[in-house]
C-alpha cells in the first residue's frame, strides 16, 4: 500500500483523510480485491495517531463496502470494481455539471446561488433515493443475484451476506430483498438489528436457468447425482429442489477427494462459483446450476421500490 500522508493544517479530520486516501488507492487500482490493509495498530504507529482514529477510518470504509474483516487476516479490500465505477461516474458528473453551471451563469445567477440550488436539488434527490440491499448466505451468491436484480430494475443494490449483516447495513436500507428460502432468517435478523425502525423485507423467487433444466432432463432417472457447493446449507437446498423433481439419489460432495464422486453420473456445481467446478473437473461430468429471477418477483420489487421512492419523496418535500 502506498504511504498515507496526513496534513494537520487543512482542518479535515484525520480519520477522513485516511478514508479518502485509501478510497483513492482502491479507485485507481493501487489496491485490489483481497489486498490486506495494515492492522489499525500498525497504521496508527506509522502515522503517529491514536489507534481509535484508524479504527474509525476502517469502520467508515466498511460502511461504504470497500473493506471487510477477514478474521486473522484483518481488513481486506472488496468491491474495488464498484469503487472504480463510482470514480468513472464522478468524472461523468463533472461533465454534466459543467454544462449546467455554464447555462446558469448565462441566466445571470451568481456562483453562490448556483451552488445553493445544486445542493438543494441533490439533497432532495438523495432523500428520495431508495437504498436497497440483497441478502444471501454467501458472498458469491449475494453478488450474483444482487447484480442480476439491479440490472432488471435499473437501481443499485448492495449485496450482503446473512451471517455478516451489521446494524449499519440494516439502518442504511429502505428495502431488504432476499430469497424465500432465507426470508424468515433475514426478517428475524433485521428485527434484531433495527428493532425501532426495521426496513421492509421482501422475499423473491429464483429458479434454475433453462440451460440447467435442459442438462438435468438428460440425466436418466435412477442415476446418482452429486452436489458440490460452498456451504452445506446451499447444497441441501439444491438437493431438496432436485428431490421435488424426482431425483432421489443425491449426495452432497465435500471435495475432489470425496469417494462418493465415483458413484455419481454428474456433479452439480453453482454457476456463480466456477472455481468449485475447476477443483473436480476431469473427476466427474459437471452440470453448472445457474439461477434466474422470477419475472413476477422482479415486478414486485420494482413496484415496491416505486412506492418507497414516492413515500420518501413526499417526506423530503
Amino acid at each position: 500500500m502506498h504511504p498515507i500522508r496526513l496534513n494537520h493544517a487543512t482542518g479535515v479530520p484525520v480519520f477522513q483523510q485516511i478514508v479518502e486516501q485509501i478510497t483513492f488507492m482502491i479507485e485507481t487500482g493501487q489496491l485490489d480485491d483481497g489486498d490486506q490493509l495494515p492492522s489499525s495498530r500498525m497504521l496508527a504507529d506509522n502515522l503517529h495517531v491514536n489507534r481509535n482514529t484508524v479504527a474509525r477510518a476502517y469502520g467508515e470504509l466498511g460502511k461504504q463496502g470497500l473493506v471487510s474483516s477477514q478474521g486473522r487476516r484483518g481488513m481486506v479490500v472488496r468491491d474495488s470494481g464498484r469503487a472504480r465505477e463510482r470514480m468513472a461516474a464522478r468524472e461523468s458528473a463533472h461533465t454534466v455539471l459543467a454544462g449546467a453551471v455554464a447555462r446558469c451563469l448565462e441566466l445571470g445567477l451568481p456562483p453562490e446561488e448556483i451552488a445553493s440550488l445544486a445542493y438543494q436539488q441533490s439533497l432532495h434527490a438523495k432523500r428520495s433515493e431508495v437504498q436497497l440491499a440483497f441478502v444471501e448466505c454467501n458472498r458469491e451468491r449475494a453478488d450474483a443475484l444482487a447484480a442480476d436484480l439491479s440490472e432488471a430494475i435499473e437501481a443499485p443494490i448492495r449485496p450482503l451476506v446473512l451471517d455478516e449483516i451489521a446494524p449499519p447495513d440494516v439502518l442504511a436500507s429502505d428495502l431488504v430483498v432476499t430469497t424465500f428460502y432465507h426470508l424468515a432468517e433475514v426478517r428475524r435478523a433485521v428485527r434484531d438489528l433495527a428493532p425501532d425502525a426495521p426496513p421492509e423485507v421482501l422475499g423473491i423467487v429464483i429458479g434454475p436457468h433453462v440451460r440447467t433444466l435442459v442438462r438435468l432432463s438428460q440425466i436418466p432417472r435412477g442415476e446418482r447425482i452429486g452436489i458440490y457447493y460452498t456451504t452445506e446449507e446451499q447444497a441441501h437446498g439444491i438437493r431438496q429442489s432436485l428431490a421435488d423433481t424426482g431425483f432421489d439419489k443425491v449426495d452432497v460432495i465435500t471435495g475432489p477427494d470425496d469417494p462418493q464422486i465415483a458413484r455419481c453420473a454428474v456433479v452439480i456445481v453453482p454457476s456463480e462459483t466456477p472455481e468449485l467446478g475447476e477443483r473436480i473437473r476431469g473427476v466427474a461430468p459437471l452440470v453448472e446450476y445457474g439461477n434466474v429471477l422470477d419475472a413476477g418477483s422482479i415486478r414486485a420489487v420494482s413496484d415496491l421500490v416505486d412506492e418507497v421512492r414516492e413515500r420518501k419523496g413526499r417526506l423530503a418535500a
